[in-house]
């Protein structure tokens, strides 16, 4: 089993200090590489697919919407009162 003792002295209290500042670096170090990792993946995939700009260009018409069709004109005969 692992005895953890609390500082006696200064010195060792500011060891302590040292160690969880450094651990907390690394772990948010850890996070803004993997964050910036993301970032540029979904960038990259942007740039292959020709990101938004292509896409609305090459969309269907407006009209490809919300059409009232007779399957939709039944429900709402169903629903009134």
């Amino acid at each position: 089993m692992k005895s953890t003792s609390l500082p006696t002295s200064r010195t060792d209290a500011s060891e302590s200090q040292g160690l969880r500042t450094g651990r907390r670096r690394l772990v948010v170090g850890a996070s803004v590489a993997a964050g910036a990792a993301v970032a540029a993946v979904a960038l990259h995939r942007q740039v292959a697919t020709g990101g938004p700009a292509v896409a609305s260009a090459t969309r269907e018409t407006p009209d490809q919407g919300y059409r009232l069709t007779d399957h939709v004109r039944r429900y709402y005969e169903t629903t009134r009162s």
